[in-house]
């Protein structure tokens, strides 16, 4: 067995867990429906609804979840007396959502939250090439999410990436709920849901159409 074979189980475990078929239509991931190809969403759920984590590529779960071993290396940080650094990891959320008459659900998992009750602080982590001058509007849009579902104000964006020599660059954006970018994000998943049960594929937004011909 491959390194590139145990990190893609290991990746397949941590992005899914113990569910038998975490790809489902009618409960949808806030960090798919942030991509800006509605064909790229469409293809994923098409494909992968109803399949065994294990049915699901090894290319496919290390491209969706290959940042999970720098997430699980963020998570794990400890203060200089040795405690954890974070309050809780990995938390749950979800918002219920109608689309004529019939109820979905956006379900995800804030990567980091710290602090106390009203003080709480939503971070999300992205492992990137290169660290950006401002946060990307798909990740915004991400991490508002699980501020509406915690009923928590503030979050930060934590960026980690590569400087020009190969040196870890490391940079914190914050950001406050914004009820437009939830009605957005919301919008996103009554659209794919209703794309997908009409069975109706979306003209892929991209310039060079590639989600017409590839899966994700």
């Amino acid at each position: 067995m491959t390194i590139q074979k145990l990190l893609a189980d290991y990746c397949r475990k941590k992005y899914f867990g113990e569910n038998n078929q975490p790809v489902k239509i009618g409960i949808y991931r806030p960090s798919v429906l942030a991509w800006s190809c509605t064909r790229k969403q469409f293809n994923y759920y098409r494909f992968f609804d109803g399949k065994k984590p294990e049915e699901i590529p090894d290319d496919i779960v290390l491209l969706l979840a290959g940042g999970v071993v720098f997430h699980r290396l963020i998570q794990s940080l400890k203060d200089r007396e040795g405690k954890n650094f974070w309050d809780r990891v990995e938390v749950e959320c979800s918002i219920d959502v109608d689309v004529a008459g019939e109820k979905i659900k956006i379900i995800g998992h804030a990567d980091a939250i710290r602090g106390k009750g009203v003080d709480e602080e939503v971070w999300e982590f992205k492992h990137v090439r290169t660290v950006p001058p401002n946060p990307h509007f798909a990740h915004k849009l991400q991490l508002n999410f699980y501020l509406a579902a915690l009923k928590r104000v503030k979050g930060v964006l934590l960026y980690a990436g590569y400087d020009l020599d190969g040196g870890l660059k490391l940079k914190e954006f914050p950001h406050f709920y914004s009820d437009w970018y939830l009605e957005h994000l919301i919008q996103r998943a009554q659209m794919l849901h209703t794309f997908l049960v009409m069975d109706t594929p979306p003209r892929c937004s991209c310039r060079d159409k590639k989600h017409e011909n590839l899966i994700i």
